[in-house]
Protein backbone atom coordinates (compact mmCIF):
# COMPACT_ATOMS: atom_id res chain seq x y z
CA UNK A 1 0.00 0.00 0.00
CA UNK A 2 2.91 2.54 0.92
CA UNK A 3 6.59 2.66 2.40
CA UNK A 4 6.87 5.59 5.46
CA UNK A 5 10.10 5.98 6.98
CA UNK A 6 10.38 5.25 11.27
CA UNK A 7 13.43 5.83 12.65
CA UNK A 8 12.17 4.40 15.78
CA UNK A 9 14.47 4.34 18.91
CA UNK A 10 17.19 4.21 16.58
CA UNK A 11 17.62 7.09 15.53
CA UNK A 12 18.43 5.51 11.72
CA UNK A 13 15.53 6.22 9.52
CA UNK A 14 14.26 2.94 7.35
CA UNK A 15 10.97 2.04 5.26
CA UNK A 16 8.71 0.58 6.70
CA UNK A 17 6.17 -1.43 3.74
CA UNK A 18 3.06 -1.36 4.99
CA UNK A 19 0.72 -4.06 2.90
CA UNK A 20 -2.76 -3.23 1.39
CA UNK A 21 -4.19 -6.22 3.57
CA UNK A 22 -2.89 -4.33 6.77
CA UNK A 23 -4.12 -1.14 5.86
CA UNK A 24 -7.64 -2.78 4.60
CA UNK A 25 -7.78 -4.40 8.25
CA UNK A 26 -7.00 -1.26 9.91
CA UNK A 27 -9.45 1.09 7.88
CA UNK A 28 -12.49 -1.86 9.18
CA UNK A 29 -11.22 -1.54 12.21
CA UNK A 30 -10.96 2.27 12.66
CA UNK A 31 -14.30 3.25 10.39
CA UNK A 32 -16.22 1.24 13.35
CA UNK A 33 -13.73 2.43 16.72
CA UNK A 34 -13.95 6.55 15.61
CA UNK A 35 -17.63 7.03 14.54
CA UNK A 36 -17.19 10.46 15.11
CA UNK A 37 -14.72 10.97 12.24
CA UNK A 38 -17.69 10.57 9.80
CA UNK A 39 -18.19 14.30 11.38
CA UNK A 40 -15.20 16.62 10.70
CA UNK A 41 -11.52 15.94 11.92
CA UNK A 42 -8.66 17.75 11.36
CA UNK A 43 -5.78 16.58 9.62
CA UNK A 44 -2.39 18.73 10.94
CA UNK A 45 0.72 15.71 10.12
CA UNK A 46 2.21 15.58 6.88
CA UNK A 47 1.31 12.89 4.79
CA UNK A 48 5.03 10.78 5.60
CA UNK A 49 4.05 10.10 9.23
CA UNK A 50 1.80 6.96 10.14
CA UNK A 51 -0.23 8.92 12.47
CA UNK A 52 -1.91 10.69 9.42
CA UNK A 53 -3.54 7.73 8.10
CA UNK A 54 -6.13 7.60 10.85
CA UNK A 55 -7.26 10.82 9.53
CA UNK A 56 -6.93 10.93 6.37
CA UNK A 57 -8.27 7.48 5.36
CA UNK A 58 -11.00 6.82 8.19
CA UNK A 59 -12.54 10.30 7.84
CA UNK A 60 -12.61 9.85 3.54
CA UNK A 61 -14.30 5.77 4.37
CA UNK A 62 -16.99 7.00 6.77
CA UNK A 63 -17.37 10.02 4.16
CA UNK A 64 -16.83 12.53 7.13
CA UNK A 65 -15.17 16.58 6.39
CA UNK A 66 -11.56 17.21 6.47
CA UNK A 67 -9.68 20.47 7.82
CA UNK A 68 -6.07 20.85 6.83
CA UNK A 69 -4.82 23.00 9.55
CA UNK A 70 -1.65 23.11 11.81
CA UNK A 71 -1.75 23.18 15.73
CA UNK A 72 0.76 26.10 15.65
CA UNK A 73 -1.51 29.14 14.88
CA UNK A 74 -5.14 29.94 15.72
CA UNK A 75 -5.51 30.67 11.48
CA UNK A 76 -8.51 33.01 11.38
CA UNK A 77 -9.81 30.67 8.20
CA UNK A 78 -9.59 27.96 10.20
CA UNK A 79 -11.66 28.71 12.76
CA UNK A 80 -14.32 30.38 11.30
CA UNK A 81 -14.21 27.11 9.07
CA UNK A 82 -14.66 24.89 12.14
CA UNK A 83 -17.56 27.26 14.04
CA UNK A 84 -19.18 26.12 10.62
CA UNK A 85 -18.29 22.71 10.90
CA UNK A 86 -17.14 21.71 14.46
CA UNK A 87 -14.53 19.21 14.85
CA UNK A 88 -15.51 15.75 15.94
CA UNK A 89 -12.69 14.25 15.56
CA UNK A 90 -8.88 14.44 16.39
CA UNK A 91 -5.26 12.12 16.19
CA UNK A 92 -2.55 13.57 17.93
CA UNK A 93 0.14 12.84 20.43
CA UNK A 94 0.15 13.44 24.00
CA UNK A 95 2.69 16.53 23.15
CA UNK A 96 -0.19 17.74 21.60
CA UNK A 97 -2.11 19.08 24.28
CA UNK A 98 -0.36 21.84 25.91
CA UNK A 99 -0.85 23.10 21.77
CA UNK A 100 -4.90 22.31 22.01
CA UNK A 101 -5.11 24.52 25.62
CA UNK A 102 -3.39 27.34 23.66
CA UNK A 103 -5.61 26.96 20.46
CA UNK A 104 -9.45 28.06 20.48
CA UNK A 105 -11.90 26.03 21.49
CA UNK A 106 -12.67 25.22 17.79
CA UNK A 107 -9.52 22.89 17.14
CA UNK A 108 -10.48 20.32 19.98
CA UNK A 109 -12.93 17.94 19.54
CA UNK A 110 -16.24 17.28 20.77
CA UNK A 111 -16.61 13.68 21.07
CA UNK A 112 -12.89 11.76 20.34
CA UNK A 113 -9.75 12.85 21.39
CA UNK A 114 -7.68 9.61 20.06
CA UNK A 115 -3.64 10.04 21.19
CA UNK A 116 -0.76 7.79 20.20
CA UNK A 117 2.93 7.64 19.74
CA UNK A 118 3.78 8.49 23.11
CA UNK A 119 3.76 7.47 26.72
CA UNK A 120 0.00 9.15 28.29
CA UNK A 121 0.06 10.03 31.75
CA UNK A 122 -3.61 10.50 33.18
CA UNK A 123 -2.52 13.90 34.39
CA UNK A 124 -1.51 15.53 31.63
CA UNK A 125 -5.01 14.86 30.47
CA UNK A 126 -7.18 16.60 33.15
CA UNK A 127 -6.85 20.35 32.27
CA UNK A 128 -8.50 19.37 28.78
CA UNK A 129 -11.02 16.72 30.18
CA UNK A 130 -12.69 19.56 32.46
CA UNK A 131 -12.62 21.85 29.14
CA UNK A 132 -14.03 19.12 27.19
CA UNK A 133 -16.54 16.64 29.32
CA UNK A 134 -18.13 14.57 27.08
CA UNK A 135 -15.11 13.94 25.21
CA UNK A 136 -14.01 10.41 24.94
CA UNK A 137 -10.33 9.41 24.62
CA UNK A 138 -8.13 6.89 23.32
CA UNK A 139 -4.41 6.01 24.38
CA UNK A 140 -3.20 4.18 21.03
CA UNK A 141 -0.22 1.66 20.83
CA UNK A 142 1.65 0.74 17.76
CA UNK A 143 5.12 0.83 16.40
CA UNK A 144 4.91 1.61 12.29
CA UNK A 145 5.72 -2.03 11.27
CA UNK A 146 2.64 -2.77 12.76
CA UNK A 147 0.30 -0.65 10.86
CA UNK A 148 -0.71 2.45 12.95
CA UNK A 149 -2.32 1.03 16.21
CA UNK A 150 -1.99 -2.72 17.33
CA UNK A 151 -3.80 -1.72 20.85
CA UNK A 152 -6.39 0.83 21.79
CA UNK A 153 -7.23 1.75 25.56
CA UNK A 154 -10.51 3.79 26.31
CA UNK A 155 -11.44 6.75 28.46
CA UNK A 156 -15.12 7.26 28.70
CA UNK A 157 -16.15 10.48 29.09
CA UNK A 158 -16.41 11.30 32.78
CA UNK A 159 -14.27 8.02 33.52
CA UNK A 160 -11.80 8.75 36.49
CA UNK A 161 -8.01 7.58 35.69
CA UNK A 162 -4.78 7.58 37.79
CA UNK A 163 -2.29 10.18 37.17
CA UNK A 164 0.45 8.40 36.52
CA UNK A 165 0.90 6.03 32.96
CA UNK A 166 -1.87 4.92 31.50
CA UNK A 167 -2.60 1.39 30.09
CA UNK A 168 -2.09 0.84 26.35
CA UNK A 169 -5.78 -1.50 26.26
CA UNK A 170 -6.37 -4.64 24.56
CA UNK A 171 -5.58 -5.81 21.56
CA UNK A 172 -7.24 -4.80 18.14
CA UNK A 173 -9.15 -7.25 16.21
CA UNK A 174 -7.01 -9.72 14.03
CA UNK A 175 -3.67 -8.89 16.55
CA UNK A 176 -2.08 -10.91 19.32
CA UNK A 177 0.74 -9.75 21.61
CA UNK A 178 3.01 -11.88 23.41
CA UNK A 179 5.11 -11.50 26.27
CA UNK A 180 8.09 -13.41 25.51
CA UNK A 181 11.87 -14.02 26.98
CA UNK A 182 14.87 -14.52 25.30
CA UNK A 183 13.81 -17.91 24.08
CA UNK A 184 10.49 -16.68 23.00
CA UNK A 185 8.75 -18.44 25.67
CA UNK A 186 5.51 -16.78 27.21
CA UNK A 187 7.14 -15.00 31.03
CA UNK A 188 4.89 -15.48 34.04
CA UNK A 189 3.14 -12.62 34.97
CA UNK A 190 4.59 -9.83 36.45
CA UNK A 191 7.74 -10.91 35.04
CA UNK A 192 9.36 -8.52 32.50
CA UNK A 193 9.68 -9.91 29.17
CA UNK A 194 9.43 -8.61 25.10
CA UNK A 195 6.33 -7.51 23.75
CA UNK A 196 5.64 -8.79 20.41
CA UNK A 197 3.00 -8.36 18.05
CA UNK A 198 1.33 -10.86 15.11
CA UNK A 199 -1.27 -10.32 13.13
CA UNK A 200 -3.15 -8.62 10.05
CA UNK A 201 -1.12 -5.18 10.65
CA UNK A 202 2.21 -6.95 10.30
CA UNK A 203 3.98 -5.07 7.77
CA UNK A 204 6.18 -7.22 5.23
CA UNK A 205 9.66 -5.47 6.30
CA UNK A 206 12.08 -3.12 5.59
CA UNK A 207 12.79 -1.59 2.30
CA UNK A 208 16.26 -3.01 1.10
CA UNK A 209 16.67 -3.98 4.75
CA UNK A 210 16.65 -7.89 4.35
CA UNK A 211 19.30 -8.65 7.61
CA UNK A 212 17.35 -6.14 9.91
CA UNK A 213 13.84 -7.19 8.17
CA UNK A 214 14.79 -11.07 9.72
CA UNK A 215 15.52 -9.80 12.54
CA UNK A 216 12.94 -8.01 13.75
CA UNK A 217 9.82 -10.01 11.71
CA UNK A 218 10.58 -13.26 12.92
CA UNK A 219 8.04 -16.77 12.59
CA UNK A 220 5.19 -17.05 15.46
CA UNK A 221 5.87 -20.17 16.97
CA UNK A 222 2.35 -19.55 18.45
CA UNK A 223 -0.19 -18.99 14.97
CA UNK A 224 -0.48 -20.80 11.68
CA UNK A 225 2.88 -21.86 9.52
CA UNK A 226 4.08 -18.82 7.27
CA UNK A 227 3.11 -16.58 9.74
CA UNK A 228 5.46 -13.63 11.30
CA UNK A 229 5.68 -11.57 14.39
CA UNK A 230 7.28 -8.44 14.90
CA UNK A 231 9.71 -8.21 17.73
CA UNK A 232 8.43 -4.62 19.14
CA UNK A 233 11.99 -4.62 21.61
CA UNK A 234 9.21 -2.65 24.26
CA UNK A 235 9.85 -4.45 27.71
Amino acid sequence: AYPIYTSGSTGRPKGVLTEQHCLSDYLRWSTSAYPSAAGTAVLHSPISFDLTVTALYTTLSLGGRLILATLDDGDPLTVESLRRSPTTFLKATPSHLSLLEALPEEFSPTRELMLGGELLLGRSLTEWRERHPGANIYNGYGPTETTVNCTQYVIGAGEPVDSGPLPIGDPMPNTWLYVLDEKLQPVPVSVAGELYVAGEGIARGYLHRQALTSERFVPNPFGPPGTRMYRTGDL
